[in-house]
């Protein structure tokens, strides 16, 4: 009796399942392994999205801002908290919305920095481009709300300035509860900026 030989395809389709568990269990022991031993890449590692794990907070109880809404120019975008300056981390960051830069404040505490791109563009398929239109547009006394998983926290507009890109933005090592937004003033353009402070408030419960 002649007895057919099963291919290898033929083998991993007829097991499909068992396949697809045993790979992804030798990719995340190989991940592991590699993490382990310092040979994944910064921009990998650090980039924990929303809600950062380990996240670097100047009080212990300092909560995690997800969502900004601007009620004055529509503005109602998701915040991303990656933990890594890498200039690729941020811009894929950018991308989806708006970023709080690593080491400044959090919520409620210092100089919280929250910065997305603006477009004038007519058409614009990806909405992370168009985070921050209508920046340029707030008044003073204008009403900020910046949103974590269980507070809503408030800011009034100080003061609104187009600077250019040689001048420092933020100065994070403040004891003054703040908020500072900042966005190009064209998209892709680096020469300027529109620069939003605003201060604290004060927060409410969800």
């Amino acid at each position: 009796m002649q007895i057919k030989k099963e291919s290898f395809l033929g083998f991993i389709k007829s097991r499909k399942w068992s396949f697809l568990l045993n790979f992804s269990i030798i990719i995340f022991i190989t991940f592991g392994f590699l993490y382990f031993l310092g040979f994944v890449p910064e921009e990998i590692k650090m980039s924990y999205g929303r809600y950062p794990e380990n996240n670097i907070s100047q009080k212990e109880d300092a909560e995690i801002p997800l969502t900004i809404k601007i009620p004055s120019i529509n503005v109602d975008v998701e915040v991303y908290n990656p933990q890594s300056t890498s200039t690729s981390v941020l811009d894929s960051f950018l991308a989806k919305g708006a970023v709080h830069y690593p080491g400044s404040g959090n919520l409620g505490y210092g100089n919280i920095f929250i910065f997305g791109h603006n477009t004038r563009l007519a058409v614009v398929n990806n909405q992370g481009f168009k985070a921050f239109n209508g920046l340029r547009d707030l008044k003073e006394g204008d009403l900020i709300n910046v949103y974590s998983d269980k507070s809503v926290f408030s800011y009034k507009v100080s003061s609104v300035k187009l600077e250019g890109a040689g001048k420092a933005l933020v100065v994070f090592n403040t004891q003054v509860h703040k908020l500072t937004l900042s966005t190009c003033d064209t998209f892709g353009a680096k020469s300027d900026r529109y620069v939003v402070e605003a201060e604290y408030i004060g927060k409410k419960a969800l």
